[in-house]
């Protein structure tokens, strides 16, 4: 193959590379926008259930507490990571942020998470996949929530704490890290002046059940928010990859087009020196 020719074999190579950068970059968009459209609704659900659980708090008897716990105790540490790889650094920087762990039994969400967790040499009490869909993160809470419910119901941990990445502009995603059992009591406060609600089950086993609905519903927007972020660092990297794919396919056209004007300069020399040597010499 000529000079030329591998040039334009590489170019067509290229161009379908660009093809496939180009369809991974809408897909991460659409998925980006289906989870920034979703976060209103989990952000006011949780808003709900919070002002349920501080309304139930209050009929609570005086120092009695909601979820007792020794502060002492390890406490399970979810961790939400890509499911995927192109995503860039997404993943190294939530684990970044979840440190050592201080002793905590971790839960990874998300296989990019687990397979650099294990290249660490750390392990995970408990991995799970992350959702590809928004409309997943549900069943994927709910997961992690069963899983949870085991550890604390075995006492293998009294807490839980949630690193997750959350979306902050146009900059890099925030990574935060929250606690959300045990609850504290003064977290939680009902609103002043509102009548007292009316119920239908005990004080305790009311809060029990909010405390349940709360964990889940905390998980849920964590996981939201890290599937928003996540596709949001994704469609930067696909980006990103899209104009050097842009960049090298603008070089290789410009090496074309001088490789293609020396093989008609190299044709013309040929055809000129054919011509000159068969003209008849001079006597």
């Amino acid at each position: 193959m000529s000079v030329l020719g591998e040039t334009q074999a590489r170019m067509a190579s290229i161009r379908k590379l660009k093809t496939v950068v180009s369809a991974m970059r809408g897909i991460a968009a659409a998925h980006a926008q289906q989870a920034r459209q979703n976060l209103g609704g989990y952000r006011a659900y949780t808003e709900v259930i919070a002002e349920g659980l501080g309304r139930a708090i209050e009929l609570l008897p005086p120092g009695e507490a909601a979820s007792p716990g020794p502060e002492q105790a390890a406490r399970a540490l979810v961790i939400f990571t890509a499911e995927h790889g192109l995503a860039g650094a997404f993943s190294e920087r939530v684990l970044e942020r979840a440190g050592d762990a201080d002793g905590s039994v971790l839960f990874t969400v998300g296989a990019r998470g687990l397979a650099i967790l294990e290249q660490q040499g750390r392990r995970a009490a408990w991995s799970g996949p992350m959702s590809s869909q928004a409309s997943g993160v549900g069943a994927t809470a709910r997961q992690v929530a069963d899983a949870l419910y085991a550890g604390l119901i075995a006492e293998r941990f009294a807490g839980v704490e949630v690193v997750f990445a959350r979306l902050s502009g146009a900059g890099d995603p925030q990574i935060v890290r929250r606690s959300i059992l045990p609850i504290d009591r003064r977290t939680f406060r009902a609103r002043r002046g509102e009548p007292a609600p009316l119920v239908n089950l005990a004080p305790r086993r009311l809060v029990e059940q909010l405390v349940g609905e709360h964990l889940f519903a905390q998980l849920a927007l964590a996981a939201l928010e890290s599937f928003a972020a996540e596709n949001t660092a994704r469609l930067t990297s696909m980006e990103s990859a899209r104009l050097n794919i842009e960049q090298k396919l603008e070089e290789l056209s410009v090496q074309e087009r001088l490789q293609r004007q020396e093989e008609i300069t190299a044709e013309v020399q040929e055809v000129t020196s054919g011509a000159l040597a068969s003209e008849p010499a001079e006597p």
